[in-house]
């Protein structure tokens, strides 16, 4: 071994903690804090981690980088990946509020000194705080930029593999039934409003698709609308729209001021900027209350389950379904499906015809019942 290439065993007011010391390419001296025995360090597996640095040094010629704390890499990783990855704004916005919170925890600690424990009281603090799938989001992203700091040697281990995320509670959705989807149309007293149902029970876009349809993408000669603003790149398509969608979508273009090809199809009816949520969600609950409705219903997450429940329950196919949701995947789908309770009568029959077994063969089988109780 290496003259000055040692392992240290320090102990301290938190216990004893295991060290490798050694000269990287540069020749400088280098220590490194490898973790506490109550994480399963020893000299054996310390002796063993420093074999490894001696033959990064020795073969690769590897130098320590200088110490980075979480702070600062994160924000070069964050402007490299917005670059390089070619995020949308949505993902963007939704990653620099998770980096927020994450820099508040670990932010001050060296990037290299972070270890599972940490993450772990990350995951206990933050779960009291927030829901169990945001804590698992910001999980998610601390794993990818561990990943980024272990590529570039910036780190040894990533201390976010194997953390446990969250239980996430089971989430119910609220399927509306067809004759509540024809109750709750009717009360709607927003002409808007109303189209944005329709448009959603029928086609089962997303919301953020939704906001963002312009005229040009609705074509009401072959009666179309395409998807061009998707948050993947599987949810850009065309939908074909049904009569009553397509009539709906017309009276909305004729009602609407804004009815250039680059204008909202649905939008602040004053000033033609993005429709916001909020007021969807007012019309939509009323709509309910008045259709008495009182079961509480998601106004675009459960809407878009409705549509492609109700759109198995017609008989699509899979293909079918897959391509309308903006998926490639049939098990992304099949989340997206809650047929327990659906009676599918007409395939009942269809059974029963391949079969041959007609009405004529069930009053026989009823005849020879009666007889054999007789």
């Amino acid at each position: 071994m290496p003259s000055g290439a040692c392992v240290l065993r320090y102990e301290g007011a938190r216990g004893v903690v295991w060290r490798v010391k050694y000269r990287d390419a540069s020749g400088k001296q280098t220590m490194e804090t490898l973790g506490p025995e109550c994480e399963g360090w020893n000299r054996r597996k310390a002796e063993a981690e420093l074999r490894e640095r001696l033959v990064k040094v020795e073969r690769r010629g590897w130098k320590r980088p200088r110490p980075i704390t979480f702070n600062e890499y994160v924000d070069l990783w964050f402007s490299e990946g917005e670059t390089r990855r070619s995020w949308r704004p949505r993902t963007v916005i939704q990653y620099r509020s998770i980096a927020k919170r994450l820099k508040e925890f670990f932010g001050p600690y060296p990037l290299a000194t972070i270890r599972p424990r940490h993450v772990a009281e990350y995951v206990a603090k933050q779960g009291k705080a927030f829901e169990a799938s945001t804590v698992s989001r910001d999980l998610s992203l601390l794993h990818d930029v561990f990943k980024s700091a272990k590529r570039e040697e910036l780190v040894e281990t990533n201390p976010v593999e194997g953390a446990e995320h969250p239980k996430l509670a089971k989430r119910r959705w609220r399927i509306l039934e067809p004759v509540e989807v024809a109750r709750v149309l009717k009360a709607f007293t927003d002409e808007q409003a109303r189209a944005i149902f329709l448009t959603l029970v029928l086609t089962g876009i997303r919301r953020g698709e939704l906001q963002a349809l312009r005229w040009r993408d609705v074509d009401l000669v072959e009666n179309v609308l395409r998807v061009r603003d998707s948050k993947t790149e599987e949810g850009i398509r065309a939908i074909a729209l049904s009569p009553a969608l397509a009539e709906a979508l017309w009276q909305q273009r004729r009602r609407s001021s804004f009815r250039g090809d680059d204008e909202r199809v649905f939008c602040h009816s004053e000033r033609g900027t993005v429709y916001r949520e909020h007021v969807f969600a007012m019309q939509f609950r009323a709509a309910l209350k008045a259709a008495g409705i009182t079961d509480y219903v998601r106004p675009f997450h459960d809407l878009r389950h409705t549509s492609l429940t109700n759109e198995a329950a017609s008989g699509s196919t899979p293909i079918a379904l897959m391509a309308k949701a903006g998926h490639t995947d049939m098990k992304i789908t099949r989340r997206y499906l809650h047929l327990a309770g659906i009676v599918f009568r007409d395939e009942a029959e269809a059974l029963e015809r391949r079969l041959g077994l007609g009405v004529e063969t069930a009053t026989e089988v009823s005849t020879q019942l009666s007889t054999g109780m007789s």
